[in-house]
């Protein structure tokens, strides 16, 4: 009876909401959600070094540039608004509403912001549109901060590279990310419908938060 109620709380902690991304493997036997779902967590992928590679394709030229020009000051800029950015911009309007942030503890393990400090309470419900704009605008500023300096420098080099690298990670996020991510409400989510509806279904916390915002399943 004790190691019960022990096993129970162990779980609680680990799972508070009850979403059956932090439930036990054993809960997937006949679910196939998972087949176009990145759904579970089991510790960073091929996946998630993609990720990670193609924004620093994108760093790399543009901190050359800003170095050749003696531009190192704007860099420590970005730096400062980069951390402020993942750390409590982003994941306020972006992150809490993942199920990735759902679990239990103050570490976020995700596929792709691996290790951040949840300073926020997890809401199941979808993003806001004030929630999404500011997502945006906060990604523009953070991929687009450097491109004035490289144009009015002349680095036209490190311009046209930094613009590939652009391209090519959204167009990484957009085909190797989106298509299977959970957290359903982002701009850049493209999860059909049919397989949020099936997940939410499994997850009544979510659910519910969905419903009440002008969700409806299966329209």
């Amino acid at each position: 009876m004790v190691d019960d109620k022990e096993q129970r709380t162990k779980t609680e902690n680990k799972n508070p909401y009850d979403i059956c991304t932090w439930r036990d493997s054993s809960n997937c036997k006949g679910c196939n959600l998972n087949e176009n779902l990145n759904c579970r967590f089991n510790g960073l992928n091929k996946s998630s070094l993609i990720f990670g590679l193609s924004f620093f394709l994108y760093l790399v030229p543009v901190l050359i540039g800003m170095i050749w020009s003696n531009l190192v000051i704007y860099i420590i800029f970005w730096v400062i608004y980069t951390i402020f950015f993942f750390q409590f911009w982003e994941i306020r309007v972006l992150c809490r509403h993942c199920p990735f942030w759902s679990e239990g503890g103050k570490i976020l393990h995700c596929f792709a912001n691996y290790g951040f400090y949840k300073v926020w309470k997890y809401n199941p419900g979808p993003m806001t549109k004030w929630e999404k704009a500011q997502f945006l605008v906060g990604i523009a500023i953070l991929m687009g901060y450097f491109i004035p300096f490289l144009v009015v420098y002349n680095q036209l080099l490190m311009l046209i590279i930094t613009i590939i690298g652009i391209i090519f990670f959204f167009v990484n996020v957009f085909i190797n990310h989106c298509p299977k991510c959970v957290n359903f409400s982002c701009p850049f989510n493209r999860v059909p419908k049919k397989i949020v509806d099936g997940y939410l279904k499994l997850n009544p916390v979510i659910k519910d938060a969905w419903e009440k915002k002008g969700y409806k399943i299966g329209n």
